[in-house]
């Protein structure tokens, strides 16, 4: 028996119980585990057993690491992105557990892309569709803009805000961004949009014409459906009877005392009034432009009552 027990002594390596017992010194001077001790205190007596080295060495690892957080891409813990937090034994009183939770930067991150994937876009650069209202100078000749937009957001109630924005002024001072903002604005509350920059999509949709493509119709639906549309930059399309009628007409027909309709233009909407009778193809048919006019004012009728008319001014910030 004892020349057995000599072997196993054997086994041990030299000054494994020294190294042991400063493992657990350095475990019992740690900060979080003096912490745990004056938040548990009849909870921690086992904290420094061999049985428990395993999750209390992961869990001091997670927070020496975090307390030292070079951010989310550069997170060093073995689960990015996470920490680890101490909870009560859900069955023995006299226990805690360690479990791994997302940290805010994690969950921040996901926030955003969640926001991203509730925004759809045709044609919307990103710095405007990454826009907030943060980063939008308040300057006097948009203020009352700005809000307006904030209003719009802050009262707007899934199936039962119906008035939009008609958002105009002239090129450059900022009308996009400010839509992009209620765009942000909204996905953060869990509201799908949808911002099409105008001229682009319909001269996709009348490049389309004829094929009848499922991939333009699933647009054009959604154009029809979206909780909230933002028609970027309405007016400064080249306008034919075609598109004016049977693309833009039933969008908004479908829309209009539904759901609400944000827009951009460069024009009034007396202009953009006469922007639509006068479609490319109303030039060759002059007998025709009394019919153009009224069809112009019917897409204007489902346009000006169902929005605020919001002029936004200050200057050309594309020109520095």
């Amino acid at each position: 028996m004892g020349s057995f027990q000599e072997e196993l002594k054997a086994l041990v390596p030299s000054r494994f119980h020294e190294r042991q017992a400063a493992v657990i010194q350095r475990i019992e001077n740690h900060p979080e585990i003096q912490r745990l001790k004056q938040l548990y205190p009849d909870r921690t007596a086992d904290l420094t057993s061999p049985r428990r080295y395993r999750d209390i060495s992961q869990h001091l690892s997670y927070c020496d690491l975090c307390s030292a957080c070079p951010g989310l891409k550069a997170c060093q813990n073995e689960q990015k992105g996470h920490r680890s937090v101490d909870e009560p034994h859900p069955t023995q009183s006299d226990e805690l557990v360690f479990r791994l939770r997302k940290c805010h930067l994690l969950k921040s991150y996901e926030k955003q892309q969640g926001i991203g994937q509730r925004i759809k876009s045709h044609y919307i650069p990103s710095h405007i569709l990454e826009a907030t209202f943060d980063d939008i100078e308040p300057d006097p000749q948009r203020r009352s803009a700005i809000a307006a937009a904030v209003m719009f957001c802050s009262m707007f109630v899934p199936g039962e805000t119906t008035q939009g924005l008609y958002l105009y002024g002239p090129m450059g001072v900022g009308k996009s961004r400010i839509a992009g903002a209620i765009a942000q604005e909204l996905a953060k509350c869990d509201v799908d949009v949808l911002m099409v920059y105008v001229p682009d999509f319909l001269l996709e949709v009348k490049d389309a014409i004829g094929s009848k493509t499922e991939t333009v119709e699933r647009k054009l639906d959604a154009l029809r459906t979206a909780s909230v549309l933002i028609l970027d930059d309405i007016g400064a399309e080249s306008i034919t009877a075609w598109t004016r009628d049977e693309v833009l007409g039933p969008i908004l027909q479908r829309r209009m005392e539904r759901l609400p309709t944000i827009y951009t233009s460069n024009l009034t909407i007396s202009e953009l009034k006469q922007h639509f009778a006068n479609a490319r193809d109303a030039r060759d048919k002059e007998m025709d432009k009394k019919q153009h006019e009224k069809k112009a004012e019917r897409i204007i009728e489902r346009i000006e009552p169902f929005t605020k008319l919001v002029p936004v001014g200050g200057r050309n910030r594309r020109r520095g």
